[in-house]
C-alpha cells in the first residue's frame, strides 16, 4: 500500500527480485475500516505500508492491520519519532530506502519471529470530544463503553482523560485509589499486575479515572499518548476515551484515535462554541472529514433543525441521541447508567452498533427518536 511513486516502484522492484510474483498494489490509503477486509480479498499475508506520503492516516492503518499479519512501515528517511510511533502501533520493521537486501533481511527476521496467530478482533479507539462543556460528551462516553461489552465485545475500557474536569467518578459515585496520573508515570513499566491495580471494574467494564485534584500536574505529550494507547491496544477489543474537547492531551489522543466522534446539541450557542472546536481541532491536524458529529438531546422544537445543524457546522450528523434530560438524570443520581429499553439506551445501541458495523433492526414502535440511520441513510426530523 504505497501511494509514494518512487518508493512503490523500488519495494515492487525489490519483491520481484526476491521471486514474490504474487502482490497486490494499492496507490492509495483505503478509509480508516476498509483495510482488514482488503486485504482479506487479496488473501495478504505481509503488508508493505507507506508512512512517506501521509504519517497520521497511515499509523491508524497499522493499528488495523498489524492484528491480522505483519506491517512492515516504509519511508525515504529515517524518522526517529515516527519509527516509534510505528512500532508502538504495531508495525513489525520500519525500512527507509528501501532495496533488495534490505527486504531480504526484513523478511528473512519476520520468519524467524512467525508464528500461527490467535484469530482476534482488532482493537478499536473511540475518543469523544465535547463541543461545549455540559453537553453530555461523558454520559455518551460512558454509555457507549457499557454498550460495547454488552453488545458482545470480550473487554472494554473507559478512561476519563479529562484532567480539568473529569467526571466520570462522580456519574458512577467511584472512588478508586488511581487514577490517569499513575499510568502515565508508570507507563515504562506497566504490566498486567500493574495495570489491574489502576483500573475500578464497574458494570462489565474497566475503568480508569482522571485524577480528583485539577491542580495536580499531569502532561501527556504525543509519546506518552502512544505508549498508554499502544498498551490498551494490546488488552482491550474496545476503548473508549472521554476527552475535555480542546486541552491539549484530547488532541494527543484525537489523533491516534480510529473513531473521533464530537458532541454537540442543536442549540445556537453550543453550535456556536462546536464550530469554534472543529476550527482548533483541524489547526491541530486533526482533519473536518474523520469528525463523527453526535447531537445530544435532540429536540428540533426546541433548537434547530438537522438540516441547520449540518448547515452550521458544515459536518453531517453521524447520530441524533434522544432527548431524554430527566432519565439521564436519574440515572446519574443513582450512579449507574440509564435503564435498558428507553430511548436514549436504545440510541446509544444504536450508535455503538454502527460504529462497530453491525446492523441494528428497526424500531417500528418508536419510530426515529429513539434510532439512528442506517449507513446511507437520511433521518427525517419532518
Amino acid at each position: 500500500m504505497c501511494p509514494h511513486n518512487d518508493l512503490s516502484s523500488r519495494v515492487r522492484m525489490a519483491l520481484a527480485e526476491l521471486g514474490v510474483a504474487d502482490m497486490t498494489h494499492l496507490a492509495e490509503y483505503p478509509r480508516v475500516g476498509r483495510l482488514p477486509g482488503a486485504a482479506a480479498d487479496a488473501a495478504s499475508n505481509i503488508c508493505f505500508l507507506d508512512v512517506a506520503t501521509n504519517a497520521e492516516h497511515a499509523t491508524l492503518l497499522i493499528g488495523e492491520v498489524a492484528a491480522l499479519m505483519p506491517v512492515v512501515a516504509l519511508h525515504t528517511r529515517k524518522d526517529a519519532d515516527l519509527i516509534l510511533r510505528c512500532l508502538r502501533r504495531g508495525a513489525s520493521e520500519f525500512l527507509s530506502e528501501p532495496g533488495t537486501e534490505q527486504l531480504r533481511a526484513a523478511l528473512d527476521r519476520l520468519g524467524r519471529l512467525r508464528v500461527t496467530p490467535t484469530p482476534s478482533k482488532p482493537s478499536m479507539v473511540y475518543c469523544v470530544l465535547p463541543g461545549k462543556p455540559g453537553c453530555g460528551a461523558s454520559t455518551i462516553a460512558t454509555h457507549m463503553a457499557v454498550e460495547f461489552k454488552r453488545s458482545g465485545a470480550s473487554s472494554v475500557l473507559l478512561v476519563d482523560t479529562d484532567i480539568l474536569t473529569g467526571s466520570i467518578a462522580f456519574m458512577l459515585k467511584l472512588k478508586p485509589d488511581f487514577h490517569l496520573g499513575d499510568a502515565v508515570r508508570d507507563r515504562q513499566r506497566m504490566d498486567l499486575d500493574l495495570w489491574s491495580r489502576l483500573v475500578v471494574h464497574c458494570h462489565g467494564i474497566d475503568i480508569l479515572l482522571a485524577p480528583e485534584n485539577p491542580a495536580s500536574p499531569l502532561e501527556i505529550d504525543r509519546q506518552a499518548a502512544g505508549e498508554l494507547l499502544s498498551f490498551w491496544r494490546g488488552l482491550y477489543e474496545a476503548v473508549v476515551l472521554d476527552t475535555g474537547g480542546t486541552q491539549p492531551v484530547a488532541v494527543e489522543f484525537a489523533r491516534l484515535a480510529d473513531q473521533v466522534l464530537l458532541v454537540s446539541n442543536n442549540e445556537l450557542l453550543t453550535l456556536h462554541a462546536t464550530r469554534k472546536c472543529v476550527e482548533y481541532l483541524e489547526q491541530n491536524g486533526i482533519e473536518r472529514r474523520r469528525l463523527r458529529l453526535v447531537v445530544n438531546r435532540y429536540s428540533p422544537a426546541t433548537g434547530l433543525k438537522r438540516e441547520e445543524v449540518q448547515t452550521a457546522l458544515k459536518l453531517e450528523p453521524y447520530a441524533l441521541m434522544a432527548n431524554e434530560y430527566e432519565t439521564v438524570q436519574q440515572a446519574v443520581l443513582e450512579g449507574r447508567p440509564v435503564e435498558t429499553g428507553t430511548r436514549f439506551e436504545r440510541s446509544v445501541r444504536a450508535l455503538a452498533a454502527r460504529l462497530s458495523g453491525r446492523e441494528m433492526p428497526a424500531d417500528k414502535k418508536n419510530g426515529w427518536l429513539g434510532l439512528l440511520p442506517k449507513r446511507g441513510s437520511v433521518v427525517s426530523t419532518k
